[in-house]
């Protein structure tokens, strides 16, 4: 195995009035004693430092025998000289060598960064570059001075940059759950090694992945050891699942994928009124897998209004099914206040006719797209919440203010976030 060493040169290389040799010759001298071999070292340097990255060069070659070829003397940007605390330019700079010392890396080889050398924000770069994952096979040195060591202290040491790491890993993790992207939170938890001092906040991952795959059930099971009694008991619910999807489709607008946005409010309210109308009429409807349920004859005896409707398909077919101008019918029969809403005489008239249209053209659809399929009077993401709340609450008979409210998702949401902010790496 070999080293590629790489520092920034600071005022102190190659000496130190008080602190003797400099910390890279020190670190390499370190390195050497301990049967390392040093295939390359890049030293960065700035116009003031110039002259002791030469000096330093040339000390390197006469002490510790390093041939000159493998020492290479990097100039900084103009930047950097003209401004040396600027972190950002260091980093940049630092990067740049990096890039430098991987172009002469073979397997096994390991990148030692110097990290007291130069001003602070030189000496902070490279413990920033490998916290941020930038060089896996690599290692952080400081060099004390020899005036300030105390007792059982050595010289040479490693930066553990690992809870920096973990802050930047958590930070990317945060952001993630943040946007609704369980998927990736979930991958960088376990990859950063976070998964493992967390198994609350994974399976509140876990939960929420099935929740946006749209399958409901597991997200249930997943999530119930989270819920109160309360959310549990709605979780029994017929209903539940239709608040999910309409909040489903709420997350999509908010993810810019209009395309599902549409779909999940469609299918809230359609999916909403098919497990009404299988819950609310178990003796007048005879339910089909992949087909629409049937409507057996004992409903005409409930709701005579159906009559003309149920002929009129009797001459078309032997079956009646519970779909079209008939299932608006029972609909209004048996919750009569849905026959004067706005949000269902859109639901069944121009909303449907736009969702049709839509789906049957190609290309992307924008956002105004979605939200005037449900109406001219939605203009906003709260005027479709509103609209498809007015629905549900017709429905399941619930009084919600927002989808939010209704979703367990929500809570499981607000749990996760509140874990991953309580996290300490």
């Amino acid at each position: 195995m070999a080293s590629i060493v790489l520092s920034f040169v600071g005022q102190q290389d190659p000496f130190g009035s008080k602190t003797g040799e400099g910390s890279i010759v020190t670190l390499i001298r370190a390195l050497v004693s301990q049967g390392t071999v040093i295939k390359r070292a890049i030293l960065i340097y700035t116009e003031g430092t110039a002259t002791g990255a030469k000096e330093t060069k040339e000390w390197l070659m006469s002490e510790l025998g390093i041939d000159g070829g493998d020492v290479e003397l990097v100039p900084a940007s103009w930047e950097l000289s003209n401004d040396p605390t600027d972190l950002l330019k260091a980093a940049q700079e630092a990067r740049r060598g990096l890039d430098l010392a991987r172009l002469s890396m073979e397997k096994g080889d390991r990148i030692e960064f110097n990290a007291s050398s130069g001003t602070p924000a030189m000496k902070s770069a490279f413990s920033l570059l490998q916290a941020a994952g930038y060089a896996a096979n690599g290692q952080v040195w400081q060099v004390r001075n020899p005036t300030e060591i105390k007792e059982n202290q050595t010289r040479v040491f490693q930066t553990d940059v690992g809870v920096l790491r973990r802050e930047f890993d958590l930070k990317v993790v945060k952001g993630q759950i943040e946007g609704f992207n369980y998927g990736s939170a979930l991958a960088n938890l376990e990859e950063s090694g976070l998964a493992e001092r967390s198994p609350m906040l994974v399976n509140l991952l876990k939960a929420g992945i099935a929740w946006h795959q749209g399958q409901f059930d597991q997200f249930y099971r997943l999530a119930k050891s989270f819920l109160s009694d309360a959310e549990k008991r709605q979780g029994e619910s017929w209903w539940w699942m239709a608040y999910e999807q309409a909040y489903t489709a709420l997350v999509r607008l908010q993810q810019e994928n209009t395309s599902e946005a549409m779909q999940h409010s469609f299918r809230a309210v359609e999916g909403g009124l098919w497990e009404w109308v299988m819950v609310t009429f178990p003796d007048d409807v005879v339910a089909r897998d992949g087909k629409y349920p049937l409507l057996k004859p004992s409903m005409l005896l409930r709701y005579p209004s159906l009559r003309r409707r149920y002929d009129e398909q009797l001459q078309k077919s032997s079956e009646v099914e519970v779909r079209g101008y008939i299932f608006r019918d029972l609909l209004e029969a048996h919750i009569p206040s849905t026959a004067t809403s706005i949000d269902f005489n859109v639901f069944w008239d121009s909303a449907r006719v736009a969702r049709n249209v839509i789906a049957h053209r190609l290309g992307g659809i924008s956002e105004r797209s979605v939200l005037m399929a449900w109406g001219e009077d939605i203009r906003s993401r709260d005027d479709l919440e509103r609209r498809l709340l007015g629905c549900l609450n017709a429905i399941s008979g619930k009084q919600y203010r927002s989808l939010a409210a209704a979703s367990l998702f929500a809570k499981i949401h607000a749990r996760a976030m509140a874990e991953v902010a309580a996290y300490q790496p």
